[in-house]
């Protein structure tokens, strides 16, 4: 029930009258504005109480997981092969022995000299090693001067040469038709440029030390 006004015919009464009904007025309106905004914060509390929480994303795959297991018998990767390096002599093709099985002259030979044709020629460690067989050579006549040879039947032995044996040349192993003297390393490197064919129609005199290296060794001119 709404407070009572009573009417007064008095100018103040009445303008007392209308003071105190717009005060209550005012205060039934400010307690129904209070209210709702009490229902709409308790309203949206409960909306998200009842909401769903988020999912959780999976956490990734541990980047410290062990690699696959290689299977029986697989090359590590660390593995790398590897040619072994050649140990023939300078400016000869890889088919040149890697070393001398005796590298000594038959006793026969030491101390004397012989004619023979070279099988092969290499250098190892800084040594010329000839590979050597007695041949025998006939002095041409007519229109062309020269040697021909006429191989050896024994087998190939290797010798090898001093130091300090002496290496004289004459065409075509050298530049001139008589014998000029030329290093170990530049025969090894000349024999090698010969066509094969040519390499075993050469001929040399040798000439041994008592101890039956080479000491020197001469080439047969053949035009």
């Amino acid at each position: 029930m709404g407070p009572t006004v009573f009417a007064s015919s008095s100018p103040r009464h009445r303008a007392a009258a209308r003071l105190t009904a717009l005060a209550l007025t005012v205060l039934a309106l400010g307690a129904c504005s209070g209210k709702g905004a009490d229902d709409a914060d308790t309203g949206r509390a409960d909306a998200a109480a009842s909401s769903p929480a988020p999912a959780t994303a999976s956490a990734p795959a541990s980047s410290s997981a062990p690699p696959p297991a290689q299977p029986s018998g697989a090359p590590s990767s660390s593995y790398s092969a590897q040619a072994p390096a050649s140990d023939g002599p300078s400016g000869a093709p890889s088919d040149a022995p890697s070393g001398a099985p005796s590298a000594k002259a038959p006793a026969r030979w030491a101390g004397g000299k012989q004619f023979v044709q070279v099988e092969n020629a290499w250098i190892k460690d800084g040594r010329t090693y000839l590979s050597v067989r007695s041949a025998r050579r006939e002095a041409l006549t007519g229109p062309i001067e020269g040697w021909e040879i006429i191989p050896g039947k024994g087998p190939y032995t290797t010798v090898r040469m001093a130091p300090e044996g002496r290496v004289l040349l004459s065409v075509p192993l050298g530049d001139e038709s008589a014998p000029h003297t030329y290093s170990q390393a530049q025969f090894i490197t000349r024999w090698w440029a010969l066509p094969a064919p040519e390499r075993e129609w050469q001929g040399y005199d040798v000439s041994f030390d008592l101890n039956g290296e080479v000491v020197r060794l001469q080439s047969l001119y053949r035009a």
